[in-house]
């Protein structure tokens, strides 16, 4: 049996960014976190988030030596949000808000103004893989304001605010992104910023080590040597820097996990669903025909009771799954009269007539094991 966390709110990468903003005169109604507030209450001239997609705790744990850089500068441990996956996390930490707040809840959302599924960063359809023509979904419904944005304009443009990100990264904000190609030049372009006079807010996403862990597996020796390139390239970095505070934080963890569950292939199951299920593999939403609801309940945990949670809808809200805040318009849509969330290594798919099946990860994230929703907060100091 895995280890179950739930999400703490109090206590998760949103109040990471929330402290930060807070920092800078912008209230979010999150909680901060006191080791964020200590630091950033020493006035650096630079202050860097980075954020490692997939760099959980348990990665840290069992891919590094307790004696490496990543590992000794560890200043406490905190959730990531639900789902724990990048769609959500990452939009929390790019507009301070959570997930019930914004809305982007997972990798493929049913958008009723559009009829049918959508992956939410792509603008994809989901079942088809159709770049769709009309504007982009998630930010034609669902818009919010970048936090490099909200910083420079509350700060009167005093301070600066930077994106360093991947390239090929669609950048929503209006301030300037910095792209990058690997991970020397990630840490690169940060240290050019920080090297300036002017104080600034650097906010630096890469996506490994979860690129690698998808296709590896979360302990391979791929993924064992990005997250020592990683360790390597922050520990040179730290000793380059003057006058800055760099936070290294990650948007979820992963899990090793089995072959797909195709739900599809589960007629009891089928005959009780309104549409097909959607959001991540191993956190789905549920329509389900009114008349059927206690049958599915039923036939589900009789199927999968040992690898996943099943939520109504009111116990979901209740318990607060998917944060605190005014929910979006738009997040109410998303949330099913059934929520399912792992705890195993289990995951599930749908797989409608027209397509084949998909591409299997060897590790993925979304549900509520340790793996997936510890993440650390990493604090390094040069004044």
């Amino acid at each position: 049996m895995k280890t179950i966390i739930y999400p703490n709110y109090e206590r998760c990468i949103l109040n990471t960014m929330a402290t930060i903003m807070n920092y800078y005169g912008i209230k979010t109604g999150h909680q901060t976190l006191p080791e964020v507030e200590e630091v950033l209450g020493k006035k650096y001239k630079n202050v860097v988030l980075m954020v490692f997609d997939g760099m959980g705790i348990d990665a840290l744990e069992k891919n590094l030596k307790p004696s490496d850089f990543l590992n000794q500068q560890i200043k406490a441990e905190l959730t990531s949000v639900v789902p724990s996956t990048t769609t959500a996390a990452m939009t929390a930490y790019y507009g301070g808000k959570s997930p019930f707040e914004h809305g982007w809840l997972g990798w493929s959302l049913y958008f009723k103004e559009y009829g049918r599924c959508i992956d939410t960063f792509i603008n994809t359809d989901s079942y088809t893989g159709e770049a769709l023509a009309f504007p982009h979904a998630g930010h034609e419904l669902m818009g919010y304001t970048h936090v490099c944005d909200q910083v420079e304009a509350t700060t009167n443009h005093e301070v600066k605010a930077y994106m360093v990100e991947p390239s090929y990264i669609n950048y929503r904000g209006k301030n300037q992104k910095i792209g990058v190609d690997d991970a020397k030049g990630f840490f690169k372009e940060v240290e050019k910023l920080c090297q300036t006079d002017e104080e600034k807010f650097v906010f630096a996403y890469w996506t490994d080590p979860d690129k690698t862990m998808h296709s590896t597996g979360c302990y391979s020796k791929e993924t064992k040597e990005k997250l020592q390139e990683i360790n390597d390239l922050l520990k040179q970095l730290s000793e380059t820097m003057e006058d800055t505070l760099i936070l290294v934080s990650a948007d979820h963890g992963l899990i090793d996990v089995e072959p797909k569950i195709y739900l599809n292939e589960y007629p009891e199951l089928m005959d009780c669903f309104l549409m097909p299920p959607f959001i991540e593999g191993r956190l789905m939403s549920f329509f389900i025909r009114e008349d059927l609801k206690d049958v599915f309940k039923e036939r589900f945990n009789q199927l999968f009771s040992d690898d996943f949670i099943l939520l109504t809808r009111q116990e979901a809200l209740e318990k607060g799954l998917f944060g605190p805040g005014q929910p979006h318009k738009k997040t109410l849509d998303f949330i099913g009269d059934f929520i399912a969330c792992a705890t195993s290594t289990k995951l599930f798919d749908y797989m409608p007539v027209i397509k084949t099946k998909k591409f299997e990860f060897t590790a993925t994230h979304a549900g509520l094991t340790r793996e997936e929703m510890l993440v650390p907060l990493i604090v390094v100091e040069s004044k």
